[in-house]
């Protein structure tokens, strides 16, 4: 089973986010936070609970951790990775993948540690792409828990890289708090025995509770067998190949399925009316009038209409140019009709701010934050991309339909994006943020690397002797099965030639004593 927590209330939670959101308003840090986490912290429970757990309910380490995370995150701009500004080599590789699900039901991260040879890949580079997967899992699975499977089957000494490890434990220990359900080492060699131990004696004790060793045999008490890849012993010959996320739109409010507990809210794609009360809401259109359903198509729900780039925020330059540029492309097999909202209409110059697309066609909107005006703090200026099959709908005829057009149109999809400046100079790939100077997180953490590398260095050294004995070892075996196969053709040729010399030691005394016959006669 996996490892028990202590279970925060309702009170609890409220409680850890009351603090940061005081603390956010009253002493904010040097960089604002990324609005998607704001967000994340005014409207979810799911995120609060998770550092409470961690950390026991002990509040004001819940409160460090998660404000430290935080500035880590808008650091190093985890809600920003995409295919885009991740290298694409370390995606197709195959050394770090999602599919399938364990047991429980919860995503498998994978990493095919065969293909990763220590020292290859750059570190940094290689952070970005577990990252990727992580927040790509969790945005597709609204934060669910996620086991992390390492496939060690064919790995060998310049496959195990100790400080790659490391990292995704320092970055699941630091900055996703319980968010592992299970941890699994499938068919490992024994010569890893002494690197293994190293990795052991990293992880927190909580997730040394979750570690499973596991083999062919007895793999599928985590995994069934038709989540097992062929290579696992199971039933599924999937090949990896990569494919870019594909976000899909949520369905809520009084659409046909409603969100669960767990799942209060989607950062991708919401009707507004569902928004709890300190979101900024947008002002209400006319209800949606009956002469108009003649001209909507109707649409599979779960097809997507529309394609939004960016898909989270828009990011702003500060200064004279304070502009920037949205493209949405229609993936819908009919035309759509859009329409382009925000909550700040006195701050913003948006073209165009409707249309018509059609399959496969893409359009530029341009967005101006005017120069009087700046952006707000929290994340409240927000926009909103609506969009309708249409049919039968000229392009003089758009502004007239979204104004009979209400927002709870059962066929409609929408897109909220937030606002945000973008940060000068280079984003920090380091893997705790110091944002705040002096705060106890930050020393918290630095001591915590501190130990951590102290104590590694010494484990890496008991490793280098284990490795070195394990070595000479083996050489001393080849010398001795050697010198056992010498001896035993040596004993084998020494029992030939005795054979040999007795023979013609009889010989010999034949021929003497018929010589001495000869004399005598």
């Amino acid at each position: 089973m996996p490892i028990k927590t202590m279970t925060p209330t309702k009170q609890q939670v409220d409680e850890l986010r009351n603090m940061f959101i005081k603390k956010y308003e009253t002493n904010p840090p040097a960089v604002d936070f990324h609005p998607v986490d704001i967000d994340r912290v005014r409207n979810d429970d799911v995120w609060c609970t998770r550092f409470l757990e961690m950390y026991d309910l002990d509040m004001k380490i819940s409160f460090d951790k998660l404000w430290s995370t935080c500035i880590w995150r808008q650091k190093f701009g985890a809600n920003d990775l995409n295919e885009n500004n991740v290298r694409l080599d370390y995606l197709n590789d195959g050394v770090i993948f999602s599919h399938n699900y364990d047991i429980d039901g919860k995503p498998l991260l994978i990493f095919k540690t065969s293909k990763h040879i220590k020292g290859s890949k750059d570190m940094n580079e290689l952070l970005k792409v577990l990252i990727y997967w992580v927040e790509r899992i969790q945005r597709e699975n609204h934060l669910v828990k996620i086991t992390v499977f390492f496939d060690m089957d064919g790995t060998g000494l310049s496959n195990m890289d100790l400080d790659f490890i490391k990292m995704i434990i320092e970055t699941f220990k630091m900055y996703y708090p319980n968010t592992l359900n299970y941890i699994l080492v499938f068919e490992m060699a024994w010569i890893l025995n002494a690197a293994f131990k190293i990795v052991k004696a990293l992880l927190p004790e909580k997730a040394v509770e979750i570690l499973k060793v596991i083999t062919k045999k007895t793999i599928n008490t985590y995994v069934d067998k038709d989540n097992c890849l062929t290579s696992w012993g199971g039933n599924d010959n999937y090949v990896f190949s990569f494919k870019p996320e594909i976000r899909k739109p949520a369905m809520n409010g009084s659409a046909t399925v409603a969100h669960s507990s767990d799942h209060h809210h989607n950062d991708k794609k919401v009707h507004f009316n569902n928004n709890l009360p300190n979101h900024t809401h947008f002002a209400e259109l006319p209800s949606q009038m009956p002469d108009i359903t003649d001209q909507l198509t109707p649409q599979d729900p779960n097809e997507d209409m529309l394609r939004v780039t960016p898909a989270d925020y828009l990011q702003f330059t500060r200064g004279d140019a304070k502009d920037c540029t949205l493209e949405l492309t229609c993936i819908s097999s009919g035309p759509v009709t859009y329409k382009i909202q925000t909550t700040s209409p006195d701050k913003f110059r948006v073209r165009p701010r409707c249309g018509i697309l059609y399959p496969d066609s893409t359009v530029t909107v341009n967005i101006l934050l005017k120069p009087e005006h700046s952006l707000s703090d929290n994340g409240k200026d927000k926009f909103l991309i609506m969009c309708m099959p249409s049919r039968d709908i000229q392009p003089n005829q758009v502004t007239e339909f979204w104004k009979k057009v209400g927002q709870q149109a059962i066929s409609m999809e929408q897109h909220r994006l937030y606002c945000t400046y973008k940060e000068s100079g280079d984003k920090s790939s380091q893997l705790v943020g110091n944002g705040v100077g002096g705060s106890s997180a930050a020393k918290d953490d630095t001591e915590y690397r501190r130990m951590t590398c102290e104590e590694t260095k010494k484990l890496e050294k008991q490793l280098r002797n284990t490795q070195i004995l394990q070595i000479i070892t083996l050489a001393f075996l080849i010398i001795l099965i050697g010198a056992v196969v010498y001896l035993l053709k040596l004993q084998m040729c020494d029992d030939e030639g005795c054979s040999t010399s007795r023979y013609n030691s009889a010989d010999s005394v034949d021929f003497a004593t018929c010589a001495k016959g000869k004399a005598d006669l």
